[in-house]
């Protein structure tokens, strides 16, 4: 780890402007490992700029930034079009993905040759390549915790609210430290609540929407067995967040004798996505392997590119089938 540590401290010392970079639909685990990380960047004197979609969509993301401008808490951020560092001074640092497709600016390799990578999804055949660094622990349940970890090594103190991020971030890759939890992940959340992070400021981050709410219980209601110890949401042909589906994937996992759960919904035109979730015994990231994406043992998920949402459901119910 230590190693590690001094591989990303001489990137550093070698570059003068940086790029923080995560996944399209940058949930609370990519922002919250953004800021940890564009701290630790701030520590050592070092500029960088954070890359966002102009207006996300994730309501939680939402009052997160709300938050930090609230406290005056200064974050440079900016949009996959105005990328504009010289290229031979600029590092970039990517965040809670390791596939060209899913990230914010697929095309970064080519527009920027020197850039590291930190993640816990496992790596598959669309991982990232020529890449300076790769640091990927599958056994961290988060980037985020990832970055803690960091944080707490350098004896880094950020401020209370990206503090609170950065456990929010924990909070929701854990599904509330029901999976992917490990002796490692409580270290971090509670040093994270050494520096101030509040448990109150995280409820508010997480509550959701109504009417959002009710729409998702209503999907539940529909949801199906496909076998004794696995449960399917097919939602219909509006377009939905992934964090939608994942939410949906883990409410299923709730229920009596449900090891698995899968959700399938449009994420965009001509996107279908799958969020998978499972309570530790089935290994849903092999189902989402066969389907092009990946992630965890426990927590997966694949986006395909497709308009028919029932032949996605027919190959993910073969699958499990087989």
């Amino acid at each position: 780890m230590k190693q590690i540590y001094e591989q990303i401290k001489e990137q550093i010392d070698n570059h003068d402007q940086f790029i923080i970079l995560a996944h399209k639909s940058i949930d609370l685990d990519a922002f919250g490992s953004a800021l940890g990380m564009y701290e630790i960047l701030k520590s050592y004197g070092k500029s960088a700029v954070i890359v966002m979609e102009n207006h996300p969509k994730n309501r939680s993301i939402q009052k997160s930034m709300q938050l930090l401008r609230e406290k005056q808490i200064n974050i440079e951020y900016t949009t996959k079009d105005k990328l504009i560092f010289p290229k031979e001074k600029a590092l970039v640092i990517i965040l809670d993905t390791n596939k060209k497709e899913l990230l914010e600016v697929p095309n970064i390799l080519e527009q920027y040759s020197d850039c590291i990578l930190l993640d816990h999804h496992i790596e598959s055949e669309n991982t990232l390549n020529n890449i300076i660094l790769k640091y990927i622990d599958n056994n961290a349940s988060s980037t985020s915790e990832m970055i803690t970890r960091y944080l707490k090594t350098l004896k880094i103190e950020v401020p209370s609210e990206v503090a609170t991020i950065l456990l929010t971030g924990i909070v929701v890759d854990t599904n509330n430290f029901n999976i992917k939890t490990t002796s490692k992940t409580y270290e971090a959340a509670a040093y994270l609540m050494t520096l101030g992070a509040s448990n109150i400021e995280k409820q508010t981050l997480l509550k959701e929407n109504r009417e959002d709410y009710f729409t998702r219980q209503d999907f539940v209601k529909k949801s199906t067995m496909v076998n004794k110890h696995m449960a399917l949401c097919v939602m219909d042909h509006n377009h939905y967040q992934n964090h939608q589906l994942a939410l949906i994937a883990e409410d299923l996992l709730q229920f009596d004798a449900v090891e698995a759960s899968f959700t399938i919904g449009f994420v965009g035109k001509k996107l279908v996505g799958i969020s998978a979730r499972s309570v530790g015994e089935i290994d849903v990231e092999k189902y989402m392997r066969a389907m092009g994406g990946g992630g965890h043992k426990t927590d997966a998920a694949c986006v395909i590119h497709t308009s028919n949402i029932q032949k996605v459901k027919r190959k993910l119910l073969k699958l499990i089938q087989e």
